[in-house]
């Protein structure tokens, strides 16, 4: 797709989810006008001519945030040896943050762990440019951990550059993106 106006090609995922969302997945995504000519609907144009990188970073913001908020099937079940398993779609989601112990975060393995799931169930970010950085080897008062993450989003027709922290508040076991932007 060439580049219009700054715009870039949108995910079809988030093509179907607004469908969902509007309920209007069955219906034209068009009319005629009285001239004869069609007019598209919101939805086709930005599947036909792309979106913006805010309208890029929201998709993504959604989407990691479900992949966060969401405990594996690995926390309940040991999937030792079910190789396929751990890597696909039955394994979506985080470690559960409720059981991490001041250790975890000295010894790196939660970089570790995030940085893995982040690239086993989000394509979108692209491996060579993924760095997390914890800001503090021990929780706050609150119980809440922070790292940095910066990244780039695989995107057309160039890659998106990010910037955003994912606090985890190991008390309830709950994680929050914050600052979502573009770098640069």
């Amino acid at each position: 797709m060439a580049e219009r106006d700054g715009l870039f090609q949108v995910s079809l995922m988030n093509v179907f989810r607004q469908a969902a969302r509007e309920r209007d997945a069955m219906k034209k995504d068009w009319v005629f006008a009285e001239d004869g000519g069609r007019i598209l609907s919101q939805r086709s144009i930005e599947r036909r001519h792309g979106a913006t990188q805010s309208t890029l970073r929201e998709h993504l913001a959604q989407d990691l945030g479900n992949l966060m908020g969401t405990i594996h099937l690995e926390a309940a079940q040991p999937l030792d040896g079910l190789d396929y398993v751990q890597k696909s779609v039955l394994n979506y989601g985080m470690q559960d943050m409720t059981r991490l112990t001041t250790e975890d975060f000295k010894s790196k393995r939660i970089e570790r762990d995030l940085r893995a799931t982040l690239l086993a169930h989000e394509p979108r970010l692209i491996a060579e440019t993924l760095v997390i950085k914890l800001r503090s080897q021990t929780a706050d008062q609150k119980q809440r951990v922070s790292f940095d993450i910066t990244a780039e989003m695989a995107a057309r027709p160039v890659d998106v550059p990010l910037e955003f922290v994912a606090e985890i508040d190991t008390g309830v076991g709950k994680v929050a993106l914050a600052n979502l932007v573009v770098r640069g």
